[in-house]
């Protein structure tokens, strides 16, 4: 296999990535994730960097100095390439698993949480305005906002063009054997009760999508052809774009900035790709109700 097939074998899936990702922190992880494939390294080991360079970001942005927030923008960027690099080693290595994906997902959650905690603390610290709080933390909720509908819209995407309508169905029955395999062991006892929560989460899932699930699913394809163009402007709301703007702001010395741009330019983005997104699922449901009625 050549580097470049490899590459894009690492990869979730090119065209619903974010252009950040593909242009840069993807290229950079990838030469990370070869230097260590043959090592004894696991996909969680490097979460686990990823953890230690978002702690070190949090503490940096804390400082509430030009300088911290220029540490704390480098820091993050770290952060997110080691975030890429877990993922892509798994995939390569053929190692990924429903405990991986429960802690990265934590992960990234802790992360976020300490960098706008962190951010809170140096703004409020550099201003003396302790009003900064709310700014940062309306920021911040917005930030994972973007990030949680994009992750639904990639996820729903990646699925429906590979075929896989009921990838949460699949993911509960992966779950459900690892669990079953680490009971029988009597192990990892940790492990079997972070599992065990992550179920319970995708059970409440399934239940909510059951009405979603019966409707009538498009053929791949036209999936793909209706969807593709909008997924691509998807991206522009994904966690990696959210992370550069802030490491970018902080880097200039303004991470305030980047709360006031997703807070009303973002949100109004937000608002425009929900309209369009359901115009074009009006637009394939007209389409499959019409190919249906031509089957008859």
């Amino acid at each position: 296999m050549s580097l470049i097939e490899e590459y894009k074998s690492s990869l979730k899936m090119a065209e619903a990535e974010e252009i950040l990702d593909l242009i840069f922190y993807r290229p950079i992880a990838f030469v990370f994730v070869k230097l260590i494939y043959r090592l004894p390294v696991s996909p969680n080991q490097v979460t686990f960097l990823s953890f230690v360079a978002g702690m070190l970001s949090a503490w940096c942005f804390a400082g509430g100095t030009d300088g911290a927030f220029a540490a704390a923008g480098a820091w993050y960027a770290t952060a997110n390439m080691l975030d890429c690099g877990d993922g892509m080693l798994a995939r390569l290595q053929n190692s990924g698993s429903p405990f991986g994906r429960l802690v990265d997902g934590v992960v990234d959650w802790a992360i976020s949480v300490a960098i706008f905690v962190g951010l809170a603390i140096g703004l409020t610290t550099q201003t003396g305005n302790v009003l900064m709080w709310w700014l940062v933390m309306a920021g911040g909720l917005t930030s994972a906002l973007h990030a949680f509908v994009f992750d639904y819209y990639q996820q729903e995407y990646i699925s429906n063009v590979r075929g896989r309508h009921n990838f949460l169905s699949q993911e509960l029955q992966r779950v459900t054997s690892e669990l079953e395999t680490l009971t029988a062991s009597r192990k990892g006892w940790g492990k079997r009760l972070a599992l065990r929560v992550y179920l319970r989460y995708m059970e409440l899932q399934s239940r909510s999508q059951f009405k979603e699930d019966l409707k009538t699913q498009a053929p791949p394809e036209m999936f793909r052809k209706y969807n593709l163009r909008i997924m691509q402007w998807w991206t522009v709301l994904g966690a990696t774009t959210n992370r550069t703007g802030l490491i970018v702001a902080a880097i200039a010395g303004r991470p305030d900035l980047f709360c006031w741009i997703v807070l009303i330019p973002g949100n109004l983005y937000l608002l425009f790709m929900l309209i369009w997104q359901h115009r074009v699922q009006r637009q394939l449901d007209n389409e499959l109700r019409s190919s249906s009625g031509s089957d008859l």
